[in-house]
């Protein structure tokens, strides 16, 4: 071989050399990933044998086959008792998934709650929630709809009421109550002169000559005839325009005589307002309306009705005993006064000149019956023409505005006083003024729940008391949506870690937030099929890692074998070159 072709032979091999060592420096570093890929599936597999898991035994049987999931929780069935188990972050917020999430908006129920319970309505908004989010069917809901709203459901009881409601509206409502279908009708015997003549004793007159309260007049419907008396009932009082008059005299301080001075006149008007507001046909009233409306025995009911009771309390006596005027008056008839508390009246004297003669009085009666059909309150009209004409002042009170306010202070309750639509009064000037929005017996929009059977299927009740329990928490507590809680394995995770907790209704009816580990019903056992999963996965890529190891190992050997030759190659054409460079030194030196 010449000089040159050594050379290059010898370049080449110190190449093939040079690319084996580094294959088995790459080779090298391999195998110690592969060590440490072993070291890591080592400690998984020993840190797998600890590996637990969340089981619910309801019955306490020992029974491990019931696994803690989302669905186990919020679904009504025997397992849970048909009260649902609530996933609660650390502030007490339920925690929903998307589904129960977007039925919690669809009601209208904010993340941070509302700290109170709202109506049947609303409730009703949340079950049709679910419907469209698939938790219920279409059926379902509309089932649950007609079952009585357990709003005690987990605030102290778990007793279901077996009874079904149906949405009236007020007419419908009437009826109902008319028929004796709801409640228990009372009639009011209303006689005109009876009220007269409690009010003489109330305003301390009676046994004058001239007493305070001079005459009266009972009147029903849009007409101006009287008539002596008619038993009431709150769907006449609804629909007739039922109106109290009285022709008040004015007079010094006994009643009787000329015209009196205007602060004896305003004293005297105002003892007869305090009387009024003092009849027992309020009362009667109240009570007609609670045993009309409070037939379902729903918390949120009681509490509007007491809200609308205490309202129209206020109009009628205002926030003092003593109903007070304005003091300033003038003789000029345009002038108007009005109450300064929460009672407003108006002021206005109504004369017309000239008057059919020996009629005053009726004219001045119907005057004020005009007067007052769109106040809400005690209405006063005093007579400012002529003080020394034996000419009377008037006051009265239309006891059918008096009942549609009630009613929409229970509409306001109902729905919520911040958000309601439904209004007593606009504003004009110190006075009650029927507002549009005034709850009237023609009104189709707000719907009373009201109870019209017993003994329903009881599982259905069962279903209907769990998602009412949901509601009332989410509705006082909160709620916060996570949809990740649907996997079990995150579930279980987040409540073992403690980032969530479990509430569940106790023995008292309440719910209370507590550790997965102090529950009764929930266990934490050896996840047995956890550990054999690990183990399988264990031996299969221990025994991938050991092939990928063989396979790396006789790579190693063959190239361990070649390097060994290059290197016996390299030895020799190196000493061949030497050896041909030497004879030509001895060539050229001879």
């Amino acid at each position: 071989m010449g000089l040159a072709a050594s050379q290059a032979r010898l370049l080449t091999i110190t190449s093939r050399k040079s690319d084996c060592e580094f294959q088995s420096m790459r080779y090298s570093h391999e195998k110690i990933a592969l060590s440490r890929s072993m070291t890591d599936l080592s400690t998984q597999y020993q840190n797998s044998l600890d590996a637990t898991k969340l089981v619910y035994d309801f019955y306490g049987t020992g029974d491990t086959s019931y696994g803690l999931t989302y669905g186990l929780m919020m679904t009504p069935s025997e397992l849970n008792g048909y009260l649902p188990i609530l996933t609660t972050d650390t502030s007490g917020k339920t925690v929903l998934n998307s589904a129960y999430a977007a039925a919690a908006r669809a009601a209208g129920i904010p993340q941070e709650g509302i700290g109170s319970l709202p109506s049947q309505e609303v409730r009703n908004n949340f079950l049709d929630g679910l419907a469209a989010n698939g938790i219920l069917t279409t059926d379902q809901a509309e089932t649950y709809k007609g079952i009585q709203y357990a709003s005690s459901m987990g605030l102290g009881t778990t007793d279901l009421v077996t009874t079904q409601v149906e949405s009236m509206t007020i007419s419908e409502l009437l009826n109902a109550y008319t028929s004796g279908a709801v409640g228990n009708v009372s009639r009011y015997n209303c006689n005109i002169n009876s009220i007269v003549s409690t009010l003489q004793g109330s305003t301390g007159n009676a046994e004058s000559g001239n007493p305070i309260v001079n005459t009266g007049e009972l009147r029903v419907g849009d007409g101006l005839e009287s008539i002596n008396s008619q038993d009431l009932t709150l769907q006449n009082i609804l629909s007739g325009n039922v109106r109290l008059l009285f022709r008040i005299n004015y007079g010094d301080e006994s009643g009787n005589g000329s015209k009196g001075d205007m602060d004896t006149r305003t004293a005297q008007m105002e003892l007869v307002a305090n009387s009024i507001q003092a009849l027992d046909i309020w009362d009667w009233m109240f009570e007609e309306f609670e045993s009309m409306l409070g037939v379902t025995g729903d918390n949120a009911v009681t509490a509007a009705m007491a809200y609308a009771k205490s309202q129209v309390s206020n109009l009628l006596s205002g926030d003092n005993p003593a109903i007070q005027y304005q003091k300033t008056y003038t003789e000029d008839p345009a002038d108007h006064r009005g109450y300064s508390g929460a009672i407003n009246c108006i002021d206005q004297f109504k004369y017309s000149n000239p008057h059919p003669a020996g009629n005053f009085f009726g004219t001045l009666l119907a005057e004020q019956s005009i007067n007052n059909a769109d106040y809400i309150g005690i209405v006063e009209m005093l007579n400012m023409k002529d003080y020394k004409s034996n000419r009377a002042d008037s006051i009265g009170i239309n006891v059918t505005n008096i009942a549609e306010a009630y009613l929409t202070y229970f509409a306001q309750a109902m729905e919520g006083l911040s958000f309601s639509e439904y209004h007593v009064s606009s504003s004009n000037g110190n006075r009650l003024v029927a507002d549009s929005n005034l709850l009237d017996i023609n009104d189709n929009d707000f719907l009373f729940s009201v109870q019209t059977a017993t003994g329903i299927n009881t599982d259905q009740a069962l279903q209907s008391g769990f998602y009412d329990a949901i509601f009332n928490q989410i509705c006082l507590n909160g709620w916060t949506e996570n949809n990740n809680v649907n996997d079990s394995d995150y579930l279980q995770e987040m409540i073992k870690t403690g980032k969530y907790m479990i509430s569940t209704c106790s023995d008292d009816g309440y719910y209370y937030q507590g550790s997965y580990s102090t529950n009764t019903y929930i266990r934490e056992i050896s996840d047995d099929e956890a550990i054999a999963k690990a183990e399988a996965k264990y031996n299969t890529e221990k025994q991938r890692l050991n092939q990928k190891e063989e396979i790396i190992d006789l790579k190693m050997k063959n190239l361990d074998t070649e390097i060994s030759s290059l290197t016996t190659e390299y030895d020799t054409v190196k000493s061949l070159i030497s050896k041909n460079i030497e004879k030509g030194f001895k060539r050229y030196d001879a």
